[in-house]
């Protein structure tokens, strides 16, 4: 075989061949590793939000179905890492640059923090695995509360005392995006508006249970058991058209006159800088699950709109959703 080489061909044969061996590897086991990955040790899945959120709800249907269904086959542990609206939990993901094996649910605070300039992490800082689905929030208010509709409360906003507003995980999320179109809608400035910040839904929702706040904007999924049971009311529905089911008697703010639509949509990023391969994976692995009856059981369950996006279609949707953010919450002062 070599008599047939020219000399320099077998010099860089035997080269190869040498490398390779030494490296332990072999030329098939070489090109594998090249075009190929997969996680080799424990997996962290952060969540930006408090324990028990719907976020951390979310981490862990994922993490069952990938477990269940053998799609990852190493040790996974989901980990709530709330505060800054969700800074800290996609920073910590973000430092790990190139390593595959830290992943982290994604929600609109990870674009207005940008926007709003909440310390120096860039949404670009993260690299986008897949966009899940979309939820939309209602607007709820103690079931004691004079306010019982939505034409009340937009009323209510122009009063010499508005009601107070519980959102979260921070200013920018999709929460307090709906009290601002709603604001607009009102004709109300927002600046002059009482709006109290916390780590989870669940967190904002009690605090309207114990009276502290007058009004929660939360997601279906965290408000229904306080629906259910009466302690809460809600009284209008951010999405374009009504839920089907159980909530299908809430009214939209359209219905009630006033332009409120905003979507609270759900995502998965890793740290910066992962390979093609490295992405071509998790994107795989979330894509066999949204196949899945219990994936789609848990979308009508908890009212979320599938909206299932990966590569450049997931970048491009992050594109547009934070230049649409940047324009609405431009309306906010910097001093305040």
């Amino acid at each position: 075989m070599n008599e047939m080489m020219p000399p320099h061909s077998a010099r860089h044969f035997r080269r190869t061949a040498v490398v390779l061996l030494l490296g332990g590897l072999t030329a098939a086991q070489a090109h594998a590793q090249s075009a190929a990955w997969s996680p080799q040790k424990a997996v962290e899945f952060i969540v930006p939000t408090a324990a028990g959120s719907s976020m951390d709800v979310l981490a862990r249907l994922i993490q069952d179905l990938w477990q269940r269904n053998q799609l990852v086959t190493t040790t996974m542990t989901v980990q709530a890492r709330p505060g800054g609206g969700g800074a800290l939990a996609w920073s910590y993901v973000s430092q790990r640059t190139g390593d595959g094996h830290y992943l982290a649910i994604s929600g609109p605070t990870l674009l207005a923090n940008d926007v709003l300039k909440i310390g120096p992490l860039k949404y670009q800082d993260v690299t986008p695995i897949a966009q899940l689905f979309t939820e939309y929030g209602a607007f709820a208010v103690n079931a004691n509360s004079a306010i019982r509709t939505g034409k009340d409360l937009a009323q209510a906003l122009t009063t010499s005392r508005p009601p107070s507003f519980a959102i979260a995980p921070g200013m920018g999320s999709s929460s307090h995006v709906a009290l601002l179109r709603l604001a607009r809608a009102a004709g109300v400035d927002p600046n002059k508006l009482t709006i109290v910040p916390f780590k989870g839904a669940n967190e904002s929702a009690t605090a309207v249970l114990g009276g502290h706040v007058d009004v929660v904007i939360a997601t279906i999924s965290v408000l229904e058991p306080h629906l259910s049971s009466g302690k809460l009311r809600a009284i209008a529905l951010a999405a374009p058209k009504r839920l089907t089911g159980a909530n299908a008697n809430i009214p939209t703010w359209t219905e009630q006159g006033l332009d409120v639509v905003e979507g609270n949509w759900r995502g998965v990023v890793g740290a910066k800088n992962l390979s093609p391969q490295q992405v071509a994976f998790w994107s795989g692995r979330l894509a066999a699950i949204v196949k899945k009856d219990e994936w789609k059981a848990s979308l009508v369950r908890n009212s979320w709109d599938a909206d299932f996006r990966i590569g450049a279609d997931a970048e491009s949707f992050l594109k547009t959703q934070y230049e649409e953010l940047r324009a609405t919450l431009a309306v906010l002062r910097t001093d305040k």
